[in-house]
């Protein structure tokens, strides 16, 4: 009788660990079932200043490495956001390590020959 309730509970604890397993596998995406974030609840009341802040920061050391890439916002010294929206429909992802990482379409913040541009905002709470 031990050994089954030994048995059982490792089976459980198999069963539990492949979950995450597959959680971790996937990015740590939810389902469509399971409720997601928001960017504000990731981040605070005042996520749009520390997004738009953090962005337009990695596309100027982007443009300082790479000119040939060219960010509109910097370029035209103009806020992010006449670009881009930055609020609750802005698509984002959670990386492995907890950040969140904001993407946009091609043609949306440089030219569309650069592609989808993605850009890693480290959560202000993840220290």
């Amino acid at each position: 009788m031990k050994r089954i309730a030994i048995l059982t509970a490792l089976l459980a604890l198999l069963l539990a660990l492949t979950g995450c397993s597959a959680a971790a596998a996937s990015g740590g995406e939810t389902s469509a079932d399971e409720p997601s974030a928001s960017l504000e609840e990731l981040c605070g009341a005042a996520y749009q200043d520390y997004i738009i802040e953090t962005i337009t920061m990695q596309m100027g050391n982007r443009m300082d490495k790479t000119p040939d890439v060219v960010y509109f916002p910097i370029r035209d010294k103009a806020p992010l956001t006449d670009y881009a929206a930055i609020d609750e429909a802005t698509e984002f992802i959670v990386d492995e390590d907890g950040n969140i990482v904001i993407l946009f379409p091609a043609g949306t913040v440089t030219d569309e020959t650069n592609g989808e541009q993605s850009f890693r905002i480290p959560r202000p709470c993840a220290q």
